[in-house]
């Protein structure tokens, strides 16, 4: 049972790096500067990482809006599966990231934020807030698919543009 309980915690760890590394690709793609992402890094893991381990993630996105109209100008969603497979594998598939992610446009002046989606009983984590997604049906939806698979959980990856 150790090794299991091992796999599910490089799993959590694994996965919880990947969604910031898939944001960045994003917000820097779109021409916007990754610095407030990196201040804010230590609270968006420690969230992330709390909230996998306990299986209460169900999606992490990161919303692209104009500051002055609060309007979506696209928004990165990962949809979190978690499974129980006996293979250890931790694979991102960062070059299909990057082939989308370059082609969701350029957005100077905008800002961004990255917002969670919790499963009941979810605990509370310092630094984080609740929220509400904001509005994207004036955008289509482009499925992605798998982009970062491990034995513990599985991430699929959705981009509105």
């Amino acid at each position: 049972m150790r090794t299991n309980v091992n796999v599910a915690t490089r799993a959590t760890v694994y996965t919880a790096n990947e969604i910031v590394r898939i944001f960045y690709e994003a917000v820097s793609d779109v021409g916007l500067d990754v610095t407030e992402l990196a201040e804010i890094q230590p609270v968006v893991e420690k969230g992330l990482r709390t909230w996998l381990a306990m299986r209460k993630l169900e999606a992490a996105y990161l919303e692209i809006f104009d500051v002055a109209s609060n309007t979506v100008r696209c928004r990165t969603d990962l949809n979190i599966v978690y499974v129980a497979e006996i293979d250890e594998k931790f694979r991102t598939d960062i070059d299909r990231v990057k082939a989308v992610t370059g082609s969701l446009g350029s957005y100077p002046g905008c800002s961004y934020r990255v917002v969670v989606s919790l499963a009941d009983g979810a605990p509370d984590v310092q630094g984080w807030h609740t929220t509400m997604l904001g509005n994207v049906e004036h955008l289509a939806r482009r499925d992605v698919g798998d982009v970062i698979d491990t034995a513990a959980i599985q991430t699929r990856m959705f981009v509105w543009s």
